[in-house]
């Protein structure tokens, strides 16, 4: 019982060292980090997918949560 456990500790180590290689390469090579994406709103160069969607700014978001805080004040 105890040669089984020590090889399942053993073999957490290999596990846990390619886990991390694979969520390394992920985030150094996908497109667009949160600083990116900032610096583009920022300079109106924005070309993220809610950009292009009519009604998806900061104004369309805050005329939905004023109109669920309405919906919420009328309920009993």
């Amino acid at each position: 019982m105890s040669a089984y456990i020590i090889r399942r500790l053993l073999f957490m180590i290999p596990t846990l060292l390619g886990i991390m290689l694979v969520s390394f390469v992920v985030v150094q090579f996908a497109p667009g980090g949160p600083v990116e994406r900032v610096i583009a709103q920022l300079s109106g160069s924005d070309t993220g997918a809610s950009s292009r969607i009519p009604g998806s700014g900061r104004a369309a978001i805050s005329r939905r949560a004023g109109r669920c805080r309405a919906v919420r004040r009328s309920m009993p």
